[in-house]
């Protein structure tokens, strides 16, 4: 591991990875783009022009290797050229994202949560989602060093969160599955992992932050909180949302516990109907096991 060393966070949607990656921003020696690694590489279409070019930027790789970077499905094995492309792109939007790196640091600061001044090292964070880490062994090729963190939840949350926001339970399930999988995978190929379960941050935040940080060699005691971050809609005179602006809300490590809710899981599975939770059952016991969670009697 070298001081640059990048540090990716291996999730899934409504797993828990917010917490963790800002705990990560807001140490010294770390520098992000803005957004997960498809939002980086792959945005949705839009007018703008710098989403139009960063689209244009894609379409050579598209071409070439297929849609990579599609967090909806698995990916392809990346030629050479892919993961040129990957780590140069992830350079620029970096590079792009300084002075909001910088505004963050500060706003900590601001707070007594951490340093005044940032150290001079730049250690890149970044979220690689669902589907998407299926490129870990990429990642790790590109970035010799980088440190790798998963973060798993009971699949029974990671369901119903989901479901509450419109999704299928059987292809929430199989992408439970295929990254349950693949960080066990990872794990027996001896990339630099470190698997954490979002009910044991729950638990003790503090003590899952400096686990942390000491895998990715980070100083523990170099900052003593976080800054959570949400959107809040801007609306125009008549009532219409006219963009969102980021809220900041400060928690020293100490303290984040109490902003996090132990029940989660338990108000999830009780919103579940039992054939769903037959289905989670089914489809994920095995993987389950594994990361030390109980597959429950199925309801009904």
């Amino acid at each position: 591991m070298t001081d640059s060393a990048p540090i990716f966070i291996l999730g899934l949607q409504r797993g828990g990875t917010n917490q963790l990656l800002n705990a990560l921003r807001s140490h010294p020696d770390t520098i992000w783009p803005d957004g997960e690694m498809h939002e980086v590489l792959r945005p949705k279409p839009a007018l703008r022009g710098a989403t139009a070019k960063t689209l244009a930027g894609y379409l050579p790789t598209a071409l070439r290797s297929g849609d990579i970077m599609n967090p909806r499905r698995a990916p392809g094995p990346l030629r050479p050229r892919d993961r040129a492309w990957i780590a140069r792109e992830l350079a620029r939007a970096t590079e792009r994202n300084l002075p909001e790196v910088r505004r963050f640091k500060r706003a900590l600061a601001a707070q007594g949560l951490g340093p005044a001044v940032p150290s001079g090292r730049a250690r890149m964070v970044l979220k690689v989602m669902n589907y998407n880490i299926g490129l870990a062994t990429d990642l790790d090729r590109i970035y010799p060093g980088a440190r790798f963190i998963g973060l798993v939840r009971d699949p029974y949350g990671i369901c119903e969160s989901m479901m509450a926001r419109g999704g299928n339970p059987t292809k929430i399930l199989e992408l439970y599955r295929y990254f349950g999988e693949t960080l066990l995978r990872l794990e027996q190929r001896g990339l630099p992992l470190k698997v954490v379960r979002l009910e044991d941050m729950v638990g003790d935040f503090r003590q899952c932050v400096d686990e942390v940080f000491d895998l990715c060699g980070l100083a523990p005691n170099a900052t003593q909180g976080l800054c959570l971050q949400s959107k809040e809609r801007i609306t125009d005179a008549a009532g219409r949302v006219i963009g969102t602006r980021k809220v900041d809300t400060f928690h020293a490590f100490d303290h984040v516990n109490r902003h996090m809710r132990a029940d989660i899981n338990d108000a999830a599975r009780a919103e579940l109907a039992p054939e769903v939770a037959g289905l989670v059952q089914k489809n994920c016991a095995a993987v389950m096991e594994r990361f030390g969670y109980l597959a429950p009697v199925a309801l009904g």
